[in-house]
């Protein structure tokens, strides 16, 4: 929310061309590392619910479904399905049932007034992306100190999805189904909300997210944030930055 709300405040108060977003973020993707620095091409709110109540499945309509609230066209999360010790009994099931995931409400600022349309995956400029393209070339830091260093040496990598929620994922079997059903690399927590604000006004962005951690853990590398954070976010700003100099320089050509 504070990310969303900032975002409008800058884009409001200030002129801007564009928006280079940038930080940290833990990893789905199982053939990523930490220090990784992804940039996908396309990012999504994963937290916008609609709860289905007990007793209902994927053939149930949804509340509101038919005024174009709510739909079940992206999927949905079975809890049945991550349930353990139920052989006490018989159906097998969990009382908190599924939840279907949702896009989120756009009003674009160039649309018509009061006039709604629905965005899940949200696709960040495509020159800002071409250009990230020429990051991937690019050393990375590997180690914090003379003693501690990553397996994998970290490189900048173009990616083809992201998400953001408001939670904390340190969980193994939600990571991997978020990556198996929506093929997302980092999982954040702000991307999302500054991705809808800049579709809303039309103004072009690209999203850099170092991976500090695997989320969930599974691996000797897993959860270490606390020792790979600097080394993660100093891998982020440097590519930030060099992404700066190269979209600069991309316009001054383009201008010439």
């Amino acid at each position: 929310i504070n990310a969303g709300i900032t975002s409008q405040l800058l884009l409001t108060l200030f002129k801007i061309e564009g928006v280079v977003h940038y930080g940290i973020a833990g990893n789905a993707n199982p053939s990523l590392h930490i220090g990784f620095v992804t940039i996908p091409q396309y990012w999504s709110h994963s937290a916008l619910w609609s709860w289905q109540r007990y007793g209902y499945g994927p053939s149930d309509e949804l509340p509101l479904e038919p005024n174009g609230d709510y739909t079940r066209t992206i999927g949905y999360i079975k809890f049945a399905d991550y349930a353990e010790n139920v052989t006490a009994c018989n159906s097998h099931d969990n009382l908190l049932n599924n939840v279907w995931f949702q896009p989120e409400e756009v009003f674009p600022v160039d649309g018509t007034p009061e006039q709604r349309q629905h965005a899940f995956w949200i696709p960040v400029d495509p020159l800002y992306f071409k250009i990230s393209k020429s990051l991937e070339d690019m050393e990375l830091e590997n180690c914090v100190n003379a003693t501690t260093c990553l397996d994998e040496t970290p490189r900048v990598v173009q990616v083809h999805r992201g998400t953001s929620a408001g939670i904390y994922v340190d969980n193994a079997a939600y990571r991997s189904f978020i990556y198996k059903k929506f093929n997302v690399s980092p999982v954040d927590m702000e991307s999302a909300a500054v991705a809808l604000i800049c579709m809303q006004q039309r103004v072009p962005f690209i999203i850099i997210r170092a991976l500090s951690d695997l989320a969930g853990g599974g691996s000797a590398e897993s959860n270490e944030i606390d020792t790979f954070i600097s080394l993660a976010s100093n891998n982020s700003v440097n590519v930030v930055v060099e992404f700066i100099k190269r979209l600069v320089a991309a316009r001054l050509v383009s201008d010439h």
